[in-house]
């Protein structure tokens, strides 16, 4: 008599690889590979894509915080695929009107991860995530408040902040993953995502109920901002991550990056491209904050300041604009600009300074 397993076991391994494309989670794949050393063998054929969508089925289980750690975890694929083709451009941009939900699911349409990438995340969240987590809270969350005297000089930026640590690391590693393709096309001297799409995303994939309409700037009722979502409980994620970047604790922590590969630059709009520069890396970046990175990134980060040593900037000029004017702004993305310039609706301030033309040259 001949059994079932033995049965499913006579079928080709090409047959045999389309079994995942049936599974329901990651949890179902994991098993079946753990079947037998033939399917655990066949499992290796399953294709990124695949996996990323069982991943995402089980995101609110195991890969927490959801969807962020998935959406951190392939943004760059996604920046890679949209900077070339006009038409995809317009699926990101689209995508990240419908909020953080949208951005998964265009993930997990043209993107993928393997198991090794899987692994290596998660091994990460304990050697380098949970760190970093620590220091953020450090700066704006809780344990911020604890110093003696927080109001009266304990902290020189004392400020209260609704702020959910771990969901700002990740925020800030999207942004990252996601527009590392633009500051690398402006490196190469090509044309990267535009910064209306940087703004969407900020705008609607970090939403704050502090982001408002201004004249040459406009929230959409859509994603985060819908009638009734979030109402109850409204974020200022945007206004979290700005002042956590403006954090004496944050600034000291990427100085000593830095400062261990060159000098800071002269030119105060080249030593800001590269101050942005250095943490536009992904989940990877973090890695750099602890204490063995050297090693590991040395290199790399000395190849990126010669590259930025060599920006022509003599035409970006510093310009005074009102602040309802027009937006001017640079084509290398830098996180505390672009949330500003979000955010900036809610403050007195009646000028901001930013740098024009949109586009450099390299000498």
């Amino acid at each position: 008599m001949v059994t079932n397993k033995a049965t499913l076991l006579a079928l080709p391994t090409e047959i045999l690889a389309l079994l995942p494309q049936h599974l329901t989670n990651i949890k179902d794949f994991k098993e079946l590979s753990s079947t037998c050393r033939r399917l655990r063998e066949t499992c290796f054929l399953t294709s990124p894509n695949t996996i990323l969508r069982l991943a995402a089925a089980s995101s609110r289980i195991f890969f927490r915080p959801d969807p962020y750690f998935l959406v951190a975890a392939t943004a760059k694929q996604i920046g890679d695929w949209a900077i070339p083709n006009e038409q995809n451009t317009a699926r990101l941009r689209s995508a990240l009107m419908d909020g953080i939900d949208g951005l998964l699911a265009l993930c997990v349409e043209e993107a993928g991860l393997t198991m090794d990438d899987i692994r290596r995340l998660h091994a990460s969240r304990f050697t380098t995530f949970n760190p970093v987590i620590d220091l953020i809270d450090r700066c704006a969350g809780e344990q911020s408040y604890g110093v003696e005297d927080f109001r009266n000089g304990g902290r020189s930026d004392a400020e209260t902040i609704d702020c959910d640590p771990e969901r700002a690391l990740f925020e800030m590693a999207i942004y990252g993953s996601l527009f590392q393709s633009t500051l690398e096309a402006n490196h190469d001297h090509r044309k990267g995502l535009e910064l209306d799409i940087r703004l969407d995303f900020i705008k609607y994939c970090i939403p704050d109920s502090k982001c408002r309409n201004y004249r040459g700037f406009t929230v959409e009722m859509m994603g985060p901002y819908k009638p009734g979502v979030g109402h109850a409980n409204p974020r200022i994620d945007q206004y979290s991550i700005r002042h956590i970047l403006k954090s004496s604790k944050w600034k000291v922590a990427w100085e000593d990056v830095r400062k261990a590969i060159g000098p800071d630059f002269d030119d105060e709009r080249r030593q800001r491209i590269w101050a942005s520069a250095v943490q536009m890396k992904g989940l990877e970046v973090f890695d750099m904050l602890r204490p063995d990175w050297a090693e590991r990134w040395s290199a790399r980060l000395r190849e990126l300041r010669q590259l930025i040593e060599r920006i022509d900037v003599s035409s970006m000029q510093a310009t005074e604009q009102d602040l309802h004017g027009v937006i001017d702004w640079m084509a290398f993305p830098i996180m505390e600009d672009d949330i500003q310039c979000c955010v900036r609706g809610r403050w007195w301030l009646s000028k901001l300074r930013i740098f024009s033309p949109i586009y450099c040259r390299f000498g």
